[in-house]
């Protein structure tokens, strides 16, 4: 007999010797105090198919199939609805503690305002300025020790034409306060230093194929002061709000509201420097032209150095979106001279072989440049490969590279040998997803297509629909844009180059349609191949 029925006798507390007919009688008698217990229909039918009921078996596990299913879809409901519940709990504790504590700290600096602004009452026979004579003799006490004091410190300057503060007589009683010479060197060299810092806001990066960058205060993190953590917490809790509402104008303005507010320290650079590079983003995906440069200015005025490559990015994108294709170029320039920048610093080798490969899709991208395309992402390859230690962010790196020469070999129409041996490289990789595997496929498909080689295109399209089928996972961040363009150009016969261009639109993400469609295309294209 089952375990399962020695298991329902133990616990119903039946007999062991009970029989089957018993028992499922027994089962049955229990369904009607509960008709909707899945596990008690599936106990039912496991008997009724040892008793050869081979019908009602059936009825009782499509019956057991449809109560788990209505179970879990109620779960799921009260899964949601515990979840929406939370999620606006969460919203209102973050509005609460994040604009709480900003209005106690305008209320409070208020007060304490109003009451230092509050002038000392002095009686009307102490107030010294009521006599002429006192007033002479302060005058001239003060010209005494001013001649006194710049004899002695040449580097001291005195100058109230720009202040009506201080009396002759306020001057002297704060020159007789403890430390008095010591107070005014300061005050002199900390003004000197005011002078001579960079008060334009010119970041340390400047390219030399366009004008100086000009920021404004606002722009420049320049508060004193450690980093505050609750300033880190509130971006992190700003970012991954913002993140899902993709409110341009929301990002910038929380921006500004930090700046205005809490004043943005120069210890905090990096986090304003990433919020900009978000807006950045933000703003060149709505294709809104004017925003995308203004903040890609105020990103570089942050000065961190870690964000210059990006700023010029967005700057070549964007500005070839709108026409203007000489500014497009000088940016992507300003981002070569960039690179050569950042490898003067100490940043990890990972980090400047991630540039140079982005700077090869931006001369592929906009300026179809397989020449510079190649070049900067060999360049890339190299510099991680000439690494004996790698880490996992080096091959990760190098795997995407591998990726990017693969596009730009496919429009090239490279040699069968070095097309193979770059593909041999990244099947055995190991550290492709498989959404940059699809990519792979795709490119893989493509070239074999155009060198006639249908076999091997076959074979490369039967992969890509059984990894669209296994685990539809898509790389939304690759753009298929520069290298749907050069189909053109990098495949003459006008039939291939239609498949081609269809196959592009199934790997395209952002072109949606569901997931059987994008099978059924992939299936069809193979049957076009099989025929020729």
């Amino acid at each position: 007999m089952s375990k399962a029925f020695q298991q329902l006798k133990r616990r119903w507390n039946l007999p062991q010797e009970i029989a089957l007919e018993d028992l499922l009688e027994y089962a049955q008698t229990k369904l009607k105090a509960n008709p909707d217990d899945p596990q008690l229909v599936y106990a039912i039918a496991d008997l009724q198919r040892h008793l050869g009921n081979t019908k009602e078996a059936k009825r009782s596990y499509q019956k057991a199939v449809k109560l788990t299913h209505k179970r879990t879809q109620k779960r799921a409901e009260l899964l949601e609805q515990r979840l929406e519940k939370k999620r606006d709990h969460t919203r209102a504790k973050f509005l609460l503690y994040t604009f709480l504590p900003i209005i106690f700290l305008f209320l409070g600096a208020a007060i304490l305002w109003k009451n230092l602004s509050e002038p000392e009452a002095i009686p009307a026979d102490g107030d010294p300025n009521q006599f002429a004579f006192t007033e002479w003799l302060a005058k001239q006490q003060m010209v005494k020790i001013m001649t006194t004091l710049q004899q002695q410190n040449p580097q001291l300057t005195f100058d109230f034409s720009r202040s009506s503060v201080q009396t002759p007589m306020e001057f002297m009683q704060s020159l007789m306060q403890p430390d008095a010479l010591g107070k005014l060197k300061r005050e002199q060299e900390r003004a000197a230093n005011s002078k001579n810092k960079n008060t334009d806001g010119r970041p340390a990066f400047q390219c030399s194929v366009e004008a100086p960058v000009h920021c404004s205060a606002a722009d420049i993190p320049n508060a004193p002061g450690p980093q505050r953590k609750e300033v880190v917490s509130l971006m992190e809790s700003y970012r991954s709000i913002l993140k899902t509402e993709h409110d341009c104008e929301k990002i910038e303005k929380s921006i500004e509201n930090i700046g205005d507010q809490l004043l943005w320290r120069q210890s905090e650079k990096r986090i304003k420097a990433d919020l900009e590079d978000f807006a950045v983003e933000c703003f060149y995906r709505q294709k809104n032209v004017e925003k995308t440069l203004e903040h890609a200015r105020k990103l570089q005025c942050t000065g961190d150095d870690a964000y210059i490559n990006s700023v010029y990015w967005y700057k070549t994108a964007i500005n070839h979106f709108a026409g203007d294709i000489s500014s497009s170029r000088t940016s992507y320039q300003c981002y070569l001279e960039a690179i050569k920048y950042i490898e003067k610093g100490d940043f990890p080798p990972a980090y400047i072989a991630a540039r140079h490969r982005e700077a090869g899709a931006l001369a592929w991208l906009y300026f179809e440049d397989l020449e510079a395309a190649t070049k900067e992402l060999l360049s890339a390859r190299t510099l991680l490969k000439s690494y004996p230690e790698k880490t996992a962010m080096m091959l990760e790196v190098i795997s995407e590279i591998d990726l990017d020469l693969m596009e730009t070999y496919v429009s090239a129409n490279v040699d069968l040998e070095t097309f193979n041996e770059l593909l041999e490289e990244i099947n055995s990789s190991g550290l492709l997803t498989d959404g940059y595997k699809q990519i792979k496929d795709t490119l893989a498909s493509i070239y074999f297509m155009q060198n006639k080689n249908n076999e091997a295109a076959l074979v490369s399209l039967k992969n890509l629909a059984s990894r669209y089928k296994l685990m539809p996972e898509f790389i939304c961040g690759w753009d298929w844009g520069g290298f749907r363009r050069g189909l053109d150009d990098s495949i003459a016969d006008k039939e291939i180059r239609e498949q081609a261009r269809k196959l592009v639109d199934i790997s395209n993400c952002y072109i949606q349609q569901p997931m059987d469609e994008r099978i059924s295309k992939i299936n069809k294209i193979a049957q076009w191949l099989r025929r020729h």
